[in-house]
């Protein structure tokens, strides 16, 4: 089937309501939501959703969660971490660092990571959800 060229669709109140009581149910049945799937899944072109104010809370919501449980299963490797990271960037996060120094003192830079009862506490959570080990930094 041919895609049609033109001026874009025009969804009228019911079509509206359809897309958004199907973009809730997607976002809320689906682990990691992603827009440009739903508008797939959906036969809608993803700058739809840019051009209707009525999706945009929605929108949000879905990066919300998407972008929650990212980080949160990219912290326990339940997820390939530089996909992670890949599309956290493109929600924007940034991973550069900007440091001024003056040229005329020494500098030292010192790394420590420690494991936060917080942090110990949410690998347990996230192990017995999985059930199964998560792999924990050394």
């Amino acid at each position: 089937m041919s895609r049609k060229v033109g001026r874009p669709k025009k969804y009228n109140k019911s079509q509206i309501n359809d897309i958004i009581e199907k973009l809730i149910s997607y976002t809320d049945k689906t682990d990691i939501p992603i827009v440009a799937e739903f508008a797939y899944m959906n036969d809608i072109p993803r700058t739809t959703f840019y051009d209707y104010p009525e999706f945009s809370t929605l929108i949000k919501k879905l990066l919300d969660k998407k972008e929650a449980q990212l980080e949160k299963l990219g912290l326990f490797n339940v997820v390939n971490v530089p996909m992670a990271i890949m599309s956290l960037k493109q929600i924007g996060w940034s991973d550069k660092q900007e440091l001024t120094l003056d040229q005329n003192k020494p500098f030292k830079v010192e790394t420590k990571v420690e494991r936060t009862n917080r942090v110990i506490a949410l690998q347990e959570k996230m192990e017995r959800v999985h059930k199964k080990p998560i792999k924990k930094a050394d």
